[in-house]
């Protein structure tokens, strides 16, 4: 797009702009057809990784569990308790993000560690900012940058429904309050925001509530580089917020706060998807991913720490446009012997937290534990997507 199309747009009013939603309802598997099966009878795929190379096999998921699945088990962020979602690096160190236990309910934690080790942790603390359902990082002029969503509120129990996306240069024992936070991004409308990025396709992702339209969700794609020249103004968001008590050392307040941000509206969107229902599936919604023109949302149920019932997940496969691509059953989390083989749980419990793709391979995370105690490990495990020669 040239700048004289781009200012253009700026200007123009946002609902005139953008595609005109996508209503999405899952056609899943029938009852007696095996998981993972197309209903179009279609062979499901994703987009092309590269030239030359076959479009992704996203069914590569219902493979019974070997080790070779197992990227990696058994280690833990900065507590002991549920990941909400991750991030990896090339360098061998992984971020993940996780809510503050007891009455430190209102901390957000960024964990920055290494994949396969507890050793040389360092964190970052985010109070008030949400409850990290998805989360993403950003490698760019020597730093690394979490996109996490922000301004969250207290329903009573936890921190949700944040308002805007916060861009943070991740700074190993700092503590931001969302105010704090140079680079908030707020699309009108929506609440209980997340983000997930691509940024070799130039995409930022968002999934988020609508405000104004009851039990209804969004999916909205942008191009990151148009989303970055947006201007920085200062703006009143749509609802109040309530934060501060338990150990915060601020009295509970409830405000509709004025952010300093950019304001998403007036671009023409990559993809507008309205899902009926708020989200897909079941509406366990455990994370999404961006990658190029696929968009894979993950959702997931745990067991409740009862060996006798299943721990279930799936993945939901869409295009931009919003037609369904294929739904999967993650077959792993059904051999509960080779589960305690290995290693990952001895009580079936499995809780699906966050998923990624990198260089042609899915990555699914987990919360997991053992009946010996109480503790929520981090478990991912990794599939190629890359088609096999017959």
């Amino acid at each position: 797009m040239g700048l004289k199309h781009f200012l253009l747009s700026i200007a123009l009013i946002a609902t005139a702009c953008e595609k005109a939603p996508v209503y999405v309802t899952p056609v899943l598997p029938p009852e007696d057809k095996p998981s993972g099966d197309n209903p179009s009878g279609d062979k499901p795929s994703g987009d092309k990784p590269s030239d030359g190379q076959a479009a992704y096999d996203f069914s590569a998921v219902t493979a019974p569990l070997n080790a070779e699945m197992i990227f990696t088990k058994g280690y833990s962020l900065r507590y002991q308790s549920v990941m909400q979602s991750f991030a990896l690096n090339a360098d061998g160190t992984m971020y993940g993000i996780q809510v503050g236990t007891s009455t430190n309910k209102y901390l957000l934690n960024v964990t920055h560690k290494a994949i396969n080790s507890d050793s040389g942790k360092t964190h970052m603390q985010l109070p008030f900012a949400g409850h990290g359902g998805n989360m993403d990082v950003e490698h760019s002029g020597g730093k690394d940058y979490i996109w996490v969503g922000s301004y969250g509120t207290w329903n009573g129990s936890k921190y949700t429904n944040s308002q805007t996306i916060a861009r943070i240069p991740f700074t190993a024992g700092g503590k931001l309050l969302p105010s704090e936070c140079q680079e908030q991004f707020y699309i009108p409308g929506l609440r209980n925001v997340s983000p997930a990025l691509d940024i070799a396709s130039d995409r930022l992702m968002v999934w988020g509530l609508s405000n104004g339209e009851s039990n209804t969700g969004y999916f909205k794609v942008y191009r990151l580089s148009e989303v970055m020249k947006l201007p920085v103004t200062e703006f009143k968001l749509e609802r109040a917020v309530t934060f501060g008590g338990q150990d915060s050392g601020y009295p509970e307040t409830t405000v509709t706060p004025t952010v300093r941000g950019r304001k998403i509206e007036g671009l023409t969107p990559v993809a507008n998807i309205r899902l009926n229902g708020g989200m897909l599936g079941t509406g366990a919604n455990q994370g999404f991913a961006i990658h190029g023109d696929t968009i894979v949302h993950f959702e997931g149920i745990g067991n409740d720490d009862n060996p006798a019932l299943p721990s279930t997940s799936s993945i939901t496969v869409l295009d931009l446009s919003g037609k369904i691509l294929g739904h999967y059953d993650i077959a792993a989390l059904a051999d509960k012997a080779k589960l305690n083989e290995l290693g990952i749980t001895d009580t079936g419990f499995l809780e699906a937290e966050g998923v990624k793709i990198y260089d042609d391979i899915l990555y699914l995370g987990y919360a997991t534990k053992h009946s010996a105690d109480n503790k929520r490990m981090v478990t991912i495990f990794k599939y190629d997507l890359r088609q096999k020669e017959l």
